[in-house]
């Protein structure tokens, strides 16, 4: 099964807990983009966490997801100003967009890309076959508050 026939299939995927999450590219803050041994490591200082609960939905900022794009693109031009507040951003699997991603999740394609909207009005596009929403054990939660 293809990673969007998965998605259309079972829209909500389960974590550890049993609890299903999806994250969300626009108000999520990157902390850093860089190269590692894995691939394109892009990691978030506050992604944001929709994590429904029965029938409500909780949204809380995460500091421990990252996503990781193989291969690495040869040249991140912006690499160094790629940090911020993300405006919007979605993942271009064929012409399936998604704007939220099941967390952890696993993306494989000929092509797919990886669009990145700052609010800052930087724009990133990056290109690759593969793409790993994760997130680690020891990351904290944060609520949303709205004032």
């Amino acid at each position: 099964m293809s990673p969007a026939e998965l998605l259309q299939a079972a829209p909500w995927v389960c974590d550890n807990r049993g609890m299903p999450r999806q994250f969300e590219f626009a108000d999520s803050e990157i902390s850093r983009i860089h190269r590692t041994t894995e691939g394109c490591s892009i990691e978030f200082s506050a992604a944001l966490i929709s994590e429904r609960q029965g029938i409500e939905t909780q949204r809380r900022y995460s500091n421990g997801l990252r996503l990781v794009l193989n291969p690495c693109p040869p040249a991140l031009a912006h690499e160094a100003q790629a940090f911020g507040l993300l405006a919007s951003g979605w993942l271009q699997l064929g012409e399936q967009r998604l704007s939220t991603l099941p967390v952890p999740s696993d993306f494989q394609a000929e092509t797919l890309c990886l669009q990145l909207q700052f609010a800052n009005g930087l724009q990133l596009q990056l290109g690759g076959n593969s793409l790993r929403c994760e997130a680690s054990a020891q990351a904290l939660q944060v609520e949303l508050l709205a004032c």
